[in-house]
């Protein structure tokens, strides 16, 4: 069975919300972590029950792309040591890294995932 997926967003920082778009929402996959760039700085969108999230691709551990690491639900792992973060907080779960995520405010606005 398909499950619908609601073009629903995070709210961590409301700073400028909504004012760049980074990609379409129907190139993002349940699961599977997309990374894009926005002012310089690598972030990972994540499509995890229908609701997207966006923290910081940078593990905090080791200076690492964590798009190259393996999403579970809303548990990201990154590649190298194995630590795991909360997309929905940006939470450390896992060691060995001990200090959190960034994460960003996003909306769907007109198909289009912006920050």
């Amino acid at each position: 069975m398909d499950k619908q997926i609601s073009m629903a967003s995070t709210t961590k920082d409301r700073r400028q919300t909504g004012s760049h778009r980074l990609v379409a929402f129907n190139e993002l996959k349940s699961g599977v972590p997309y990374r894009v760039q926005y002012n310089g700085a690598g972030i990972l969108l994540c499509l995890v029950e229908g609701v997207v999230h966006a923290v910081h691709d940078t593990c905090t551990h080791e200076d690492i792309s964590l798009s190259l690491g393996v999403l579970c639900e809303h548990r990201l792992r990154c590649p190298l040591h194995g630590s795991q973060f909360d997309v929905r907080t940006g939470k450390v779960l896992d060691e060995p890294a001990e200090v959190d995520l960034r994460t960003f405010d996003v909306s769907v606005i007109d198909g289009w995932v912006c920050i």
